[in-house]
C-alpha cells in the first residue's frame, strides 16, 4: 500500500510539473506553435554548449549566434533533382519553405489583403500592422516589404511573422508585396508587380515621403530594381531604402563568392539551373550583368538615402560592398553596416540573438533621421 502511495504521489509531482513546463515554456517564447517552441528548445540547449565553449577564432560572436549557426548547419536542407522537371522541383521546394517555424506570426497581428491596380496591371499586397490599428494612408509611415526567396519562393504566409514584428519594431505599417515569382513568371516581372503597387500608392495621394522600401537577399535585390525603374521613368523616389545582403550580382562576379564558399551556410543551387529558372527561355540570349535583372550595373544617381547591411562571412558579401562603392560615387547618402563573421540576412533572426537586435536598433534610428 505505501508503494502505491508512493507511486501516486509521483505522478501527481510529475503531473504538475508536466503542467508548470507546459504554460512556462509557450509563456517564455510568446507562442504556442509546437514547431518554433521546439526550434527554441534546441536552440536554447545549444546557446548553453556554446557559452561553455568560446569560439577563438571568432571571439566577438555572441553563444547564441554560434547556437544560431550550429542549428541552420543541423537542419536537413531538402536535397532536389535539378535533372528533374523545373516546376516540379520548385513546387516541392516551396512546399517545404517557411520562416513561420522560426519566426512565428503573432496572433493579434493585423493582415488585410488590398488588391493595387496601375493601368490594367493588379498586384495583390498585404497591409500588416502590429499592434493593430487604422490604417490612416494620408499620414502613416509605410514600409514596403519585398521578401526573399531567390525569386523562386515565399509569400505572405512564409513571412508574415517577420513583418508583424519589424511593424512592431520600426513602428511603421507594413505594405508586403506579392510580387510574381519566377519560372512562371520570369524577370523582370517581379519589378514590374513592385513598380505597379507603387504607382498606384502614388495615384493613391500617398506622399513619397510616406514610404520607404526594405528587402533581403533576392528582395533587397528587387527593391533596388524597383528604384532604379522609379528613376528611369522619372517617378519620385521613396523616403529611403534598407537592403539586408542584397542579391545585386546575378552574374555573380563577386571575389566573395569564392572567398566565402566555406563560411556561408546559406542552401547552395547550381548557378546554370537557377538562372534558367529566373530569366526564362530567353537566358542565352540574355547577360547577367544586365541591369535590368543585377542593380549592382546599374546607376545610383538619383537614388534615395540607402541602408545596407551585410555579413563578412558570405558569399554575397562582395555584392554589398561593390554597390556601396557605386552608390558612394553616385553622390548617395548610403550607410554601410557589416556584421563580422555573420551569415546571410542575419538580422532576420533577431529573436535568437543580439547581434541581429543591435542591427535592426541601428536601422531604427537610421529611420529616425532620414
Amino acid at each position: 500500500m505505501s508503494f502505491l502511495n508512493t507511486l501516486l504521489g509521483f505522478l501527481k509531482k510529475l503531473a504538475l510539473f508536466i503542467l508548470i513546463v507546459a504554460i512556462a515554456i509557450p509563456f517564455r517564447y510568446s507562442s504556442t506553435d509546437p514547431k518554433y517552441i521546439c526550434v527554441r528548445l534546441i536552440h536554447s540547449i545549444l546557446s548553453i554548449k556554446h557559452s561553455l565553449i568560446p569560439d577563438r577564432a571568432r571571439p566577438t560572436l555572441s553563444a547564441n549566434y554560434r547556437a544560431f549557426e550550429e542549428m541552420l548547419r543541423m537542419m536537413p536542407f531538402l536535397k532536389f533533382d535539378t535533372s528533374a522537371d523545373a516546376l516540379t522541383v520548385i513546387k516541392e521546394m516551396r512546399a517545404s519553405f517557411t520562416m513561420n517555424s522560426i519566426i512565428p506570426k503573432p496572433s493579434q497581428c493585423q493582415i488585410n489583403k488590398e488588391v493595387f491596380e496601375y493601368d490594367g496591371h493588379a498586384v495583390d499586397a498585404y497591409w500588416v500592422s502590429y499592434p493593430p490599428k487604422t490604417i490612416q494612408k494620408d499620414s502613416d509611415k509605410i514600409l514596403l516589404y519585398i521578401h526573399s526567396g531567390g525569386y523562386l519562393l515565399g509569400n505572405i504566409h512564409s513571412f508574415s511573422g517577420l513583418e508583424c514584428r519589424l511593424s512592431e519594431l520600426f513602428n511603421l505599417t507594413i505594405l508586403h508585396v506579392e510580387y510574381r515569382l519566377c519560372p512562371e513568371h520570369p524577370l523582370p516581372a517581379a519589378v514590374d508587380d513592385t513598380v505597379a503597387i507603387y504607382r498606384a500608392l502614388l495615384r493613391q495621394n500617398i506622399s513619397p515621403s510616406q514610404l520607404m522600401i526594405m528587402g533581403d537577399s533576392a528582395g533587397g535585390g528587387l527593391a533596388l530594381l524597383a528604384v532604379q525603374a522609379l528613376i528611369n521613368h522619372q517617378l519620385p523616389v521613396p523616403r529611403g531604402v534598407i537592403v539586408l545582403s542584397p542579391f545585386t550580382d546575378l552574374s555573380m562576379s563577386g571575389e566573395s563568392y569564392t572567398r566565402n564558399r566555406h563560411t556561408d551556410i546559406s542552401p547552395q543551387f547550381d548557378k546554370n539551373w537557377y538562372m534558367a529558372r529566373l530569366l526564362g527561355f530567353n537566358r542565352v540570349q540574355l547577360s547577367l550583368d544586365d541591369p535590368r535583372f543585377s542593380p549592382l550595373f546599374g546607376s545610383f544617381e538619383g537614388f534615395p538615402a540607402l541602408y545596407i547591411n551585410v555579413g563578412t562571412a558570405e558569399k554575397m558579401e562582395d555584392d554589398s560592398r561593390r554597390m556601396w562603392t557605386k552608390a558612394k560615387e553616385a553622390g548617395v547618402n548610403v550607410k554601410f553596416e557589416e556584421g563580422l563573421h555573420m551569415t546571410h540576412i542575419y538580422p532576420m533572426f533577431f529573436l535568437y540573438y543580439r547581434e541581429a537586435q543591435h542591427t535592426l536598433d541601428n536601422i531604427n534610428k537610421w529611420i529616425q533621421t532620414i
